[in-house]
């Protein structure tokens, strides 16, 4: 799987998450400076985005990558890239994140928290509820007992937040779940 991080005006980092053999996690992260980069273009199916490096290296990125979104609004004006007008229609096109709140979803995808809205959207409003619910504990849980909710850490200054969102649970029930399901309880 490719991602997309630590997005600013100054580099952006695409990494790659594999498998070893004991089926751990192997994280392969390459910082990219945006002097480096010559060229950014979606393929003609729109399916994948193409990164040209000034010195001839390059990376073929799924559009529906995490960050991709916020890739483009960071992207310099040097960087050569013929899809303004097709970027442009995608950000008229962002949704609101039910999750996190940011109007940020393309593709069913948020390119904030991360969450994939067709996990999230359910016929029954009550199922949509209990569902983004699930997803707000996953988002906001902490991983050891003394550890702060951090409550800003999904805010991205290149999207706005829609006014009208609420986070649906308390601070208890993030404790809660996060006692459960993600303290190490062996330490």
């Amino acid at each position: 799987m490719i991602y997309l991080s630590e997005i600013n005006d100054e580099y952006f980092t695409i990494g790659e998450i594999s498998f070893n053999e004991e089926m751990e996690s192997v994280f392969a992260d390459k910082e990219i400076l945006w002097t480096d980069v010559k060229s950014i273009q979606f393929s003609k199916s729109k399916e994948d985005v193409n990164i040209q490096l000034n010195n001839g290296e390059h990376f073929h990125i799924p559009s529906d990558t995490s960050g991709l979104i916020s890739l483009f609004k960071n992207m310099p004006e040097t960087v050569s890239n013929s899809d303004q007008e097709f970027i442009n229609k995608i950000y008229t096109e962002l949704k609101d994140c039910k999750v996190c709140g940011n109007i940020a979803v393309w593709q069913n995808q948020c390119n904030v928290c991360h969450s994939d809205q067709d996990d999230v959207n359910d016929k029954d409003p009550a199922i949509e509820l209990e569902n983004i619910k699930e997803e707000q504990l996953q988002l906001f849980a902490t991983y050891e007992e003394d550890e702060p909710i951090d409550w800003e850490f999904h805010i991205d200054p290149n999207f706005q937040r829609n006014p009208d969102w609420k986070l649906l649970v308390s601070e208890e029930e993030i404790i809660a779940f996060s006692r459960e399901n993600t303290w190490n309880e062996e330490l």
